[in-house]
């Protein structure tokens, strides 16, 4: 399923690109249902970064009952992103520890200078495919997938969206 925001950011774009990609541990802090990001890579190549980060989600974010239910590695994903200040764009794409088979999620943010504002667009793709999903019936993983897809890309957009605040406040808290 495909899925595209667009926010805008009061605050130069070499700035906002700048902060999204090298103060993440830092703007992480903004993020409630984040509990930590680690950087696990990092390579620079001219004007190419190619970073993996490792990230946890807050247990707080799911409703107290299910809380024990749901397994520490369903709360971790792994984000690999090459940022390209020549272009003032970031493509990436994230495998799910617990699902790494199962579903395909990549995408590209583009950072736009709107004068002293940035216009980030944020253009993505999460799949979930039937066939590699482990101990569901094929015919069930198949009727399931289209809402599941539905039902994560509506948790990720505003989580994408939360990001862009968390850089914005980040940025505000540290001019």
């Amino acid at each position: 399923m495909k899925f595209s925001l667009v926010d805008e950011i009061p605050h130069p774009r070499s700035l906002v690109f700048a902060t999204h990609r090298d103060r993440l541990v830092d703007v992480v802090t903004y993020m409630p249902n984040v509990s930590g990001v680690v950087t696990e890579s990092r390579i620079e190549e001219g004007d190419l970064v190619h970073l993996v980060n490792r990230w946890t989600g807050a247990s707080t974010e799911i409703p107290a009952p299910l809380r024990p239910l749901v397994k520490p590695e369903l709360l971790t994903w792994v984000d690999r992103a090459t940022w390209d200040q020549g272009r003032w764009r970031a493509t990436w794409s994230i495998t799910l520890d617990a699902v790494a088979d199962a579903i395909t999620a990549h995408g590209e943010n583009t950072f736009l200078d709107e004068g002293p504002d940035t216009v980030v667009q944020m253009n993505g793709e999460f799949v979930v495919h039937p066939d590699r999903i482990r101990g569901v019936p094929a015919f069930v993983a198949r009727t399931a997938a289209p809402a599941l897809e539905r039902f994560v890309v509506s948790l990720l957009q505003p989580n994408l969206r939360r990001s862009n605040t968390a850089v914005r406040q980040y940025i505000d808290d540290h001019p």
